[in-house]
């Protein structure tokens, strides 16, 4: 059975406001910190001050749920990392940040699917398999045997 796409060209705007401070730090690279106990996704350099790759991620990007206008979602793969992006405006704008498995939100396995196949695209399916086994693990055992087919 073919599975259905959810990857939808938009036109969002990316919006850093108030979320941008929470998601931003002066390193080029993507991590968390913890903040109490949760972990808070920390935007690479190259991302936060290039607002229009921003801008191409949420437009190019896995649309979850499927059929919800505008989704409540949008993730994609920058350089092998998985990142989600929420509304700050309805309808108009969304800010991302890293993706990291938590206890009571997981990627949802189509959408990590998905995302396997972008990464592939952009010849980064190693680095988006570490990413994976280090901050997506119940994800990643869900993917395997579809990782080994790509």
């Amino acid at each position: 059975m073919a599975e259905e796409t959810i990857t939808k060209t938009g036109d969002w705007l990316y919006e850093p406001g108030e979320w941008g401070h929470k998601h931003k730090w002066s390193h080029d690279y993507p991590d968390f910190i913890l903040v109490g106990n949760d972990p808070i996704g920390k935007c690479p350099t190259s991302i936060t001050r290039n607002p229009e790759l921003a801008k191409e991620l949420l437009d190019t990007g896995v649309y979850y749920p499927t059929g919800t206008q505008p989704p409540d979602k949008i993730y994609n793969v920058h350089q092998g990392v998985i990142y989600r992006a929420i509304e700050t405006r309805h309808g108009v704008s969304f800010h991302g940040f890293p993706e990291k498995e938590h206890k009571i939100r997981r990627v949802p396995p189509s959408v990590l699917r998905q995302l396997a196949r972008i990464a592939k695209e952009k010849n980064t399916l190693e680095e988006f398999k570490q990413w994976m086994c280090k901050h997506l693990p119940e994800g990643y055992k869900q993917l395997q045997i579809y990782l080994r087919s790509l």
